[in-house]
């Protein structure tokens, strides 16, 4: 199951705080669905459980009887069949009839709990999301540029980060912020979907981490396996020029443990030694045999 399903599912079976949040919701996904005027009021959708939840919400709220169709693609079609019902739901939302551009009526919703049903209407309608394993994006398909716009404005009032583009025709409302998205889910009442994502994020944020820290280690290993096998090569020049009796007796047991040591730290040579020294030590004195070395090359 798809993550849109899965939080569409989530969202269908809700009840309602009050009448209000009910007609909020009837509102929100038959303004945003294919249709909304006098001669057609239609929207679909390729869930059972969602068209479900349209057709109790419109007889239960607006009175309204629907015809609701399989279509050969699979999805679910919603339609008000008559004149008569038509103009009576338009009206039931305070919208009028010979209304030429649709916005949406927010004199329809009464508080936070009612917003949060319309963009649940909303989302059910026209909404989607992706998989947040994959990447954080959640979108509205609008049709019609006012509706996409009122929309944006309904999420950006409530703080979240939403974002307009037009896509084939068609006005889309997204957000690509896992924040804004978590807020929104919550708003909608998706309250497990949204925990699904936080846990996901939570998991994704350590394991970036967790890789992070192993390419820091291994990029640092691999430096340090660099610098061992050139101080092995700068060691075995000195010992073939001058030989390693030549050199102090710090130098000298320095490089005769590199030598047999090559993929061995600083800190480790440094405790190696007769007389242990810091890893700064070791390095000053490997510096000074690279230094002899670099006159014979």
């Amino acid at each position: 199951m798809s993550f849109t399903a899965e939080v569409k599912s989530e969202l269908s079976k809700l009840e309602f705080s009050s009448e209000y949040c009910k007609r909020s919701f009837a509102y929100g996904f038959l303004l945003y669905g294919k249709s909304f005027t006098s001669r057609s009021v239609s929207c679909a959708t390729d869930y059972a459980e969602v068209m479900d939840a349209f057709e109790r919400t419109v007889r239960e709220t607006a009175g309204v009887e629907v015809t609701v169709n399989r279509l050969k693609s699979g999805k679910y079609k919603l339609r008000v069949p008559t004149a008569e019902d038509r103009k009576r739901l338009i009206e039931y939302f305070d919208h009028s009839v010979d209304s030429v551009s649709l916005r949406i009526n927010r004199g329809v919703l009464e508080d936070d709990d009612c917003y949060g049903a319309f963009l649940r209407g909303a989302f059910l309608s026209c909404g989607s999301i992706a998989d947040p394993n994959k990447g954080y994006h959640m979108e509205f398909v609008v049709p019609y540029r006012n509706l996409s716009l009122d929309l944006m404005k309904i999420l950006t009032d409530y703080g979240l980060k939403a974002k307009h583009i037009i896509r084939k025709y068609a006005h889309v409302v997204y957000l690509k912020d896992s924040e804004s998205i978590e807020d929104l889910l919550t708003m909608m009442g998706a309250v497990n979907s949204s925990l699904e994502l936080m846990g996901i994020k939570i998991q994704k944020d350590v394991r970036n981490k967790i890789n992070r820290q192993m390419n820091f280690e291994s990029a640092n290993m691999s430096r340090s396996i660099e610098a061992g096998l050139a101080q092995v090569e700068a060691i075995e020049i000195i010992e073939k020029k001058q030989g390693l009796d030549s050199l102090s007796d710090e130098l000298k047991e320095v490089a005769i443990l590199r030598k047999e040591n090559p993929d061995m730290s600083l800190k480790q040579l440094g405790e190696n030694l007769s007389v242990p020294i810091s890893r700064s030590g070791v390095n000053h004195r490997l510096m000074k045999i690279m230094e002899i070395a670099d006159k014979y090359r």
